[in-house]
């Protein structure tokens, strides 16, 4: 992409959000989530601005009604018995760019809500490197840093500036920069709200995390060459040697032909598609024993 100036891509069309499918009535968590199982939910609230879905979780914790907050619903997988409390699903959705004035990067603000591989799109479109790889991956943006999401050699926290979140332990709005979010291997100090902490008094949260994401801000670099592939099955069907790049839409059409081979491209209309979004997550090895593993096993140092 030629610049002779530091312009930068006009804010997203906003997304069409899909309405729900539902059986008659109030939608199940099957209707709700991409695994297309699970059973009646007590209460369910769609909310199509910021104010409300704060209100909603805020509400359902004042009165001490379990809360699920759901965007895409992927990585759920839900009971037939179904859930007793109130589902609240963010349907917002679209890109803006805050900063139209920054040469050395191109910063995207999306809300939670906003299906995610709709944001990979609109980057590979407008030329901006840094989540081509992520391409395919089901669910909501608010879902990406909460689970670190990555795939192909690529990890949203390597785009992440901050995001802004209600933080249901202070009551009030936050906004959490990088170095704060302390992001691991499929890991972040948003989902660890999940589990038993001794300085939380109010952990664990669940199902839905202290941390609910109102919008996730990006920093990515103008180009139109990807980032270099790490990913040796991605460099192979990219041919090109690991470390080098490729034109972004190529990288997009590779990963998705990568998953769509492995039954990872959901389809509603193709069951073999239907999956969490994700089956597993990679060992992690000691360097002596990662060094006896075979020479073309994927490696990344942690």
């Amino acid at each position: 992409m030629e610049l002779d100036t530091c312009a930068l891509p006009g804010p997203a069309p906003e997304p069409a959000r899909t309405g729900v499918p539902t059986h008659g009535g109030t939608p199940t968590l099957a209707d709700l989530t991409t695994l297309r199982v699970g059973g009646p939910v007590g209460r369910y609230v769609e909310t199509s601005t910021e104010a409300d879905l704060v209100a909603a979780v805020r509400e359902a914790d004042a009165a001490g009604e379990p809360v699920l907050v759901l965007g895409g619903g992927s990585n759920v997988l839900a009971a037939d018995a179904g859930f007793p409390g109130v589902v609240v699903r963010d349907v917002r959705g679209g890109v803006s760019v805050p900063d139209a004035t920054a040469c050395a990067g191109v910063t995207l603000t999306v809300p939670a809500g906003t299906v995610w591989d709709d944001v990979v799109a609109y980057a590979v479109a407008h030329e901006l490197v840094g989540v081509e790889a992520l391409s395919g991956i089901p669910g909501s943006t608010g879902a990406t840093p909460v689970q670190n999401v990555g795939a192909y050699g690529q990890e949203v926290a390597q785009t992440v500036s901050q995001v802004r979140v209600w933080d249901r332990g202070r009551g009030r709005v936050r906004t959490l920069p990088y170095v704060t979010l302390g992001f691991g291997y499929r890991s972040s100090l948003l989902k660890r709200s999940l589990r038993a902490d001794p300085s939380d008094p109010g952990a664990p949260w669940g199902p839905t995390p202290r941390y609910v994401v109102l919008d996730v801000t990006f920093q990515v670099k103008e180009g139109s060459m990807s980032a270099p592939v790490t990913y040796p099955e991605l460099a192979r069907t990219l041919d090109v040697a690991v470390g080098e790049r490729a034109p972004l839409a190529d990288v997009r059409a590779a990963v998705l032909a990568l998953r769509a081979r492995k039954g990872m491209v959901l389809d509603a209309a193709d069951h073999d598609t239907w999956s969490a979004g994700s089956f597993f997550t990679n060992p992690v090895l000691p360097a002596d024993r990662a060094a006896a593993l075979p020479d073309d096993a994927p490696r990344w140092p942690l």
